[in-house]
């Protein structure tokens, strides 16, 4: 089930020993990258588990975005691990692109451990790649090899069809999609951002992804993650009625119809 809330109340995060998996974007200052308060607020509830944080970047600009996020001084704090995917990713996956092709790339193995909650946040993001970047692209790229994610970059269609099948092999997820502020337009570092006002939250970022894409405009069957998560049988989710009250139309990035040349092969 996907829930909201006002984006200042609390989400109720399981007590359990847990990953956290952000949306970083830039390692300069950036609206797109995950809100620190938020971030702090989910430490608290999480104290006396064991937990870490990560996200994938190149090693320098890992170190400069967790300077400039203050993510040591927080993870100090609450005594928790800052775990770099460019020195930990040793778990090899397969995944095949539509045509066939296999290819393996390194991921943490923590991503693929059942016993460990995945607690997956990202900021709703306009995006020259995946049009609206989510908590499914968040969950099956901030795990993998830095060198590696960006070999899944091959084509559109391509990639949608990775995140799906690599996010389809975590369980145990609690998604997060931070909309207190949504960025739209040429996003993550060109675009603008826009009061939303809500927290959308859910154990499937696939349901999560299809209720904000719902509250932002924008049409569920043009993210090619979801297609292919869902195979083009499209479920049948419950709209939480914040989400209903609160709809808007965010401007996408201007290479939107570039984005769409995927769904030619559908």
């Amino acid at each position: 089930m996907v829930k909201a809330v006002l984006a200042d109340e609390v989400v109720e995060v399981p007590h359990r020993d847990a990953l956290i998996v952000l949306g970083v974007h830039s390692y300069i200052p950036s609206q797109a990258n995950p809100r620190v308060e938020l971030i702090e607020t989910l430490l608290q509830k999480l104290q006396g588990r064991d937990v870490s944080i990560t996200f994938s970047m190149p090693k320098s600009y890992f170190e400069k975005a967790v300077k400039i996020m203050g993510l040591e001084k927080t993870a100090a704090k609450y005594g928790v691990k800052i775990v770099q995917p460019h020195y930990s990713a040793s778990h090899k996956i397969e995944v095949q692109s539509p045509r066939g092709r296999k290819i393996v790339v390194r991921a943490l193995e923590e991503a693929f451990d059942e016993s460990l909650l995945k607690v997956v946040m990202s900021i709703p993001v306009s995006h020259p790649q995946t049009i609206l970047y989510l908590t499914m692209p968040t969950a099956a790229l901030q795990v993998l090899e830095p060198k590696d994610a960006q070999n899944l970059y091959e084509g559109f269609r391509a990639l949608y069809k990775y995140i799906a099948d690599i996010y389809r092999m975590e369980k145990n997820t609690f998604c997060i999609a931070d909309g207190k502020f949504v960025i739209e337009g040429d996003g993550p570092i060109k675009g603008f951002q826009r009061y939303w006002g809500l927290e959308i939250f859910g154990e499937n970022c696939a349901e999560v992804d299809y209720v904000v894409s719902r509250g932002l405009g924008v049409d569920s069957s043009d993210l090619g993650y979801l297609y292919f998560y869902y195979n083009g049988v499209w479920p049948d989710i419950r709209i939480p009625r914040l989400v209903e009250e609160n709809k808007i139309s965010i401007k996408l990035t201007s290479n939107v119809g570039i984005l769409l040349s995927w769904k030619k092969g559908v």
